[in-house]
């Protein structure tokens, strides 16, 4: 499972979503994966607060990568 944590507010997120994350390489490097969106507003509100502390989230856009068990292995 990917994650990608980002925000309308966010200009890096918008940025990666028009450029990196449509990338041909970078889309079929990710074709295994099951991509979930979540739109993180408003960093300081339940329930993105859990959700950023939950895998470590400083900031947006952040990525993570979650392994079969349900924990992390990348973020940034």
């Amino acid at each position: 499972v990917l994650i990608d944590l980002w925000a309308t507010w966010c200009k890096n997120c918008l940025t990666m979503d028009k450029t990196t994350l449509t990338d041909s390489e970078v889309t079929a490097a990710l074709s295994g994966y099951v991509k979930i969106k979540f739109q993180a507003e408003d960093p300081g509100e339940s329930p993105t607060q859990e959700v950023m502390q939950r895998f470590g989230a400083i900031g947006l856009p952040t990525y993570v990568i979650l392994r079969p068990a349900g924990t992390p292995s990348v973020g940034g």
